[in-house]
């Protein structure tokens, strides 16, 4: 019992102080704390010090984290500032370099990728729109054909290679290359000053324990657990006994509850109130990092197939870098600037949080809000990509 309760704390505490550290370590800054969580999951995972009565612990966090994480990330984003214009088309540009290459991918790979092909593609779908979140929800909705633990640390483990090159060849001069082929050779650099520094050390939990944020916090999470609640009531209508079940043909609960939980949230987003948590989407990630870290402590490393995981990181290196290219080649006739089309491929890559880096890079200023605002629409719709791409790629 007592060892069960000192699980619990750890993983509680673990993403705290993994943020701690991120913040003052130069290299796990650059990684991010999600991917940090995930290596010191598998490390954990393959020590194998956790007992084997304490995994019912870890399932039971994976199942509740991602359904009070996605409200929650959801209500503090006002979608009102996604404005028409250059921001919207280079989302739409975004999103559907991401589609295509998803698909063509597949297309590709697909006797490699064997039966977990649709799974990976699908949930890959949801991380190169929303992020980690969104590759745990479609994950989740897709119930017993979902990923298990060491398929979902293989396919971690080859999006961490390949986000991080992804992020060098950006850095050491993705972006001009991009910029020569919308604009060509006289195009005119920015010279705005930007520290990303700034951004990426900005610690957005540092005033949690405040008496405000404590009240907030507490709205963000009664609300959450009622939209929890009721998209599972929901879901209850496409279980197997069911006249939905029987309808459609299969137990599509775990799909309806994720996508009714995601159309809940951003509907409650029309509300001033639910707009002002402004610490909700930060509540929200620290439960992403709480599943992310649980996640990979199930990850047994010897258990893995290295062998389809050469084929997992080709896929991806086709999703992440041939998204990034047709997007650029995209951008000229839909009127999309070269900064607007790289700070969108990166913010739906890697999420808003390494936007200002690569703004840095641009010098550019004005890239930061297209690139965050972008990402926030990114979460929305990644849930909805993930499945709808799962059913395409099971027709091909």
């Amino acid at each position: 019992m007592i060892g069960k309760l000192l699980l619990i704390v750890f993983y509680l505490l673990a993403p705290a102080m993994v943020l701690w550290v991120c913040r003052k370590v130069k290299v796990l800054n650059k990684i991010g704390p999600v991917l940090t969580l995930y290596i010191l999951g598998v490390i954990i995972a393959n020590l194998h010090i956790v007992p084997e009565d304490c995994k019912a612990i870890q399932k039971t966090l994976q199942d509740v984290m991602i359904p009070l994480a996605i409200p929650m990330m959801l209500f503090g984003c006002n979608f009102k500032n996604f404005k028409a214009g250059v921001t919207v088309r280079a989302f739409i540009v975004g999103i559907v370099s991401v589609a295509v290459m998803v698909l063509g991918g597949f297309w590709l790979l697909k006797e490699q990728l064997g039966v977990s092909g649709p799974t990976i593609g699908a949930t890959l779908s949801g991380q190169y729109s929303g992020g980690a979140g969104n590759f745990a929800a479609v994950n989740m909705m897709l119930g017993g054909q979902g990923l298990k633990g060491e398929m979902f640390a293989l396919v971690s483990t080859c999006n961490l290679i390949v986000s991080f090159f992804y992020l060098m060849f950006l850095m050491g001069g993705g972006v001009n290359i991009a910029r020569r082929v919308v604009h060509g050779k006289n195009f005119k650099a920015y010279n705005d000053s930007i520290n990303a520094q700034d951004f990426v050390n900005d610690n957005p939990y540092k005033d949690f324990g405040k008496k405000k944020s404590i009240v907030q916090l507490l709205k963000v999470f009664g609300a959450a657990v009622v939209v929890a609640v009721a998209s599972l009531l929901i879901s209850n209508f496409f279980k197997e006994g069911t006249a939905m079940f029987d309808l459609l043909g299969g137990d599509y609960s775990l799909a309806v509850m994720i996508l009714v939980l995601t159309t809940i949230s951003l509907l409650l987003t029309g509300f001033k109130e639910v707009r002002t948590w402004d610490k909700s989407f930060d509540a929200g990630m620290y439960l992403i990092y709480i599943f992310c870290l649980a996640m990979a402590m199930l990850a047994d490393l010897s258990q893995l197939d290295w062998k389809l995981g050469l084929w997992v990181l080709i896929y991806q290196t086709i999703i992440v870098f041939g998204s990034l290219a047709l997007g650029v080649l995209l951008a000229r006739p839909c009127k999309v600037d070269a900064d607007s089309a790289v700070i969108t491929s990166d913010t739906l890559v890697n999420s808003p949080i390494c936007v200002p880096m690569i703004a840095a890079t641009m010098k550019n200023k004005n890239a930061i809000m297209v690139g965050i605002t972008n990402g926030l629409a990114g979460y929305a719709i990644g849930n909805y990509l993930g499945y709808l791409m799962f059913n395409l790629l099971q027709l091909l």
